[in-house]
């Protein structure tokens, strides 16, 4: 059996203080330690934090449940989790927006994976993109000039994503947390999340499968022309935004869409 852990060093004293300093500790966090499939808010006291956790953490008792991970953990690979622990912290490094990823941790049996586990900090006063939108009452519903601010903010922090060499792949509207002052005196943030297989691009999932997928996966819910927004805040200046658009179109029928919550 072997285990692996990454941690955030400027933490990891109050991790330990905590009691979630080790994988052990935290494959064993948030209840039932042989449970499939866990993800929960946690409230736990570490210093240098708000204090509040996003957990995930995911156990694959036999070879059959962890075959489909084969090159993400069982055999080769980094766990997903372990991905998304340096994916995060990638980002935050190039100043891309993210949200803290504090503890990640993943254990093997004989070259399966068997568990994995992560821990972000909570981003207080956010809702995910997703979320709002489907909210009638919801600022970015019912206020067009906010909506365009976030739509040309987006385009702004995926231009520095991929400029820096990244991409996200699980780019949809409920994995962007997003922070609006309704009395208008602060501008919208905006936190990426939930990037398990993110990385450097490929032929398979490079950056326009980013703005592809997530095109798709708000038609209908975000108008055009805010989405168009997006795109021009993305493309460099004098880039020709007919042909992105039609580029995206024709990657939008291959992108695999899950559906919404």
């Amino acid at each position: 059996m072997g285990e692996r852990l990454l941690i955030d060093p400027s933490l990891a004293p109050a991790l330990h203080a905590a009691g979630v300093g080790t994988a052990a500790q935290l494959l064993s966090l948030g209840g039932d330690a042989d449970a499939a499939h866990v993800v929960r808010v946690v409230d736990l006291p570490v210093a240098g934090t708000v204090g509040r956790f996003h957990l995930k953490r995911y156990a694959y008792p036999s070879w059959s449940r962890s075959r489909g991970l084969l090159g993400r953990g069982t055999l080769l690979g980094s766990a997903p989790c372990l991905q998304e622990f340096r994916a995060l912290a990638q980002m935050r490094e190039q100043q891309v927006p993210a949200v803290r990823p504090v503890v990640a941790a993943s254990r093997s049996v004989g070259g399966r994976l068997a568990a994995h586990a992560l821990l972000t900090e909570h981003v207080p006063g956010t809702r995910d993109l997703q979320q709002r939108l489907l909210d009638p009452a919801d600022p970015l519903r019912t206020d067009r000039r906010l909506r365009r601010k976030v739509a040309m903010l987006l385009g702004h922090v995926l231009h520095r994503l991929h400029a820096f060499g990244l991409v996200h792949r699980d780019l949809y509207p409920r994995n962007i947390l997003l922070r609006v002052d309704e009395a208008g005196v602060h501008e919208p943030r905006l936190w990426l999340c939930d990037c398990r297989r993110a990385g450097p691009p490929s032929w398979r999932r490079g950056a326009w499968h980013d703005l592809a997928t997530l095109d798709a996966d708000w038609r209908g819910r975000m108008p055009r022309s805010d989405r168009l927004a997006t795109l021009e805040a993305y493309l460099e200046e004098g880039a020709d935004a007919g042909e992105a658009v039609r580029r995206i179109a024709r990657l939008r029928p291959g992108v695999r869409l899950r559906p919404w919550a």
